[in-house]
C-alpha cells in the first residue's frame, strides 16, 4: 500500500492536484518511545497521532483517498478515521486492498457494512476483489488498477531463459517462500547451474535460511533482505524467471514488475492472481502449495524457451494495462465529481 501511495500522490501532483500526505503509521515522539515499548501503547499512540495529523489536514481538502487493509488495521485505523472524515463533512474515496477480505466479510460483515456503504466510492485494484465486494456484502466498488511504473522497469527479453529463478516477497507464511525453496530443489537437480534469488524480509527468515542449508542449496541461493523499491529494477535484471507460491493474494505488485522487466512469471492460481496471469498466455498457474508443479513449470520454460518468450512479450502487453495513462482514465472522473 506505501508504494502505491507514494506513486499516486507524487502523478496526482504532477497532473496539477494539491496533495497532502498523512501516514497512518507514524513515528512516535521521542518521549514516548518508553511507554510504547509497553504492550498495546504504541498502536494506541500511533492512532492518536494520525487522527490527529488527519484532522489538521482536513479542512484543507476536498477528497480524502485512503488506502487499507483489512483485520486489525480496518479497527485500529480505517474505521475511527472513516467516522472522522464524515464528522468533518468530506468526501472519501476508499481504495480496499488485500486477499483475505473475503474471510474478514464472511467473519465481522455484519459491523463493517454501514461503515462501507457510508463511502462514497469504494476501489479495488482486481476484479477479484471487486467479485469479494459483490458477493459477500452486495456492495458495487469501482476497479482501479494498480500502477506499474513502466519509467522505472525496463523490459528486458531473455532467450534462452536460464534457470535464474526469483520470487520478492515478504518472508510470512501466507507468501509461502518455502515452497519456492522446495520447487528449487527439484530445479536443481535438474540444472546444477540455476540460481534462486530472494527477496524481503519477515517473521520466516531464520527458518527459511535454515531450510536452504539443510537441503544443501546455501552456494546457489541468496537472501537480499528488504531492497528499495528504487533499486529493485537491479535486481529483476539479475534472473530470468519469477516465481510466486503464495497462500493468500489479491493483486500482487511483485508479478507486475517481473511482467515489465521481461521475467516469465510461475504463479499458485489464488486469489486474485488468476485475473491477473492467464494460464498459457501472460504465466503459468499451478495449484496452492505444489512444489512440484512449481519444478515442472519452470524446466518447461528452461527446456522451451520460444514459451517463455512467448509468455514474457505477452505479459508485456498486459502491463500496460497498468499504466498511469490508463489508471488516470478511471481515477480522474471520480475525483472530478
Amino acid at each position: 500500500m506505501a508504494i502505491q501511495a507514494r506513486k499516486i500522490s507524487s502523478l496526482l501532483r504532477e497532473s496539477g492536484f494539491n496533495v497532502f500526505e498523512v501516514e497512518t503509521n507514524p513515528e512516535l515522539p521521542k518521549g514516548s518511545r518508553g511507554i510504547a515499548k509497553m504492550k498495546g501503547f504504541r498502536t494506541i499512540i500511533r492512532l492518536f497521532l494520525f487522527l490527529y495529523h488527519l484532522h489538521k489536514v482536513l479542512p484543507h481538502v476536498d477528497v480524502v483517498y485512503f488506502l487499507t487493509g483489512f483485520f486489525n488495521f480496518f479497527f485500529w485505523v480505517t474505521y475511527p478515521a472513516l467516522i472522522l472524515i464524515k464528522i468533518e463533512g468530506k468526501r472519501v474515496i476508499l481504495s480496499a486492498r488485500g486477499g483475505e477480505a473475503g474471510r474478514f466479510f464472511r467473519r465481522y460483515g455484519i459491523l463493517v457494512k454501514p461503515i462501507l456503504r457510508s463511502v462514497d466510492t469504494i476501489s479495488v485494484p482486481s476484479g477479484f476483489l471487486r467479485d469479494v465486494f459483490k458477493e459477500i456484502l452486495n456492495i458495487e466498488p469501482t476497479v482501479i488498477p494498480n500502477i506499474s511504473d513502466l519509467q522505472q522497469f525496463s523490459f528486458r527479453e531473455r532467450f534462452p531463459v536460464q534457470a535464474k529463478l526469483l520470487t520478492t516477497r515478504n518472508l510470512e507464511e501466507m507468501y509461502n517462500v518455502d515452497c519456492v525453496i522446495k520447487a528449487f530443489k527439484e530445479v536443481h537437480y535438474h540444472f546444477p547451474e540455476s540460481l534462486l534469488g530472494i527477496v524481503g524480509e519477515g517473521s520466516q527468515r531464520k527458518v527459511l535460511e535454515k531450510m536452504v542449508g539443510v537441503l544443501g542449496l546455501t552456494d546457489c541461493v541468496k537472501f537480499y533482505g528488504r531492497v528499495e523499491h528504487a533499486e529493485i529494477q537491479n535486481v529483476y535484471d539479475q534472473y530470468d524467471i519469477y516465481v510466486n507460491a503464495s497462500n493468500v493474494d489479491n493483486f500482487p505488485g511483485s508479478i507486475l514488475e517481473a511482467f515489465a522487466s521481461g521475467l516469465p512469471v510461475i504463479s499458485t492460481l489464488v486469489g486474485g492472481i488468476p485475473y491477473l496471469v492467464k494460464d498459457g498466455v501472460t504465466g503459468l498457474l499451478v495449484k496452492m502449495n505444489d512444489y512440484v508443479a512449481l519444478a515442472e513449470k519452470v524446466v518447461q520454460l528452461v527446456r522451451e524457451p520460444d514459451m517463455a518468450l512467448r509468455l514474457a512479450q505477452n505479459a508485456k502487453g498486459e502491463c500496460e494495462k497498468y499504466s498511469w495513462e490508463h489508471v488516470k482514465a478511471v481515477l480522474f472522473p471520480i475525483l472530478e465529481n
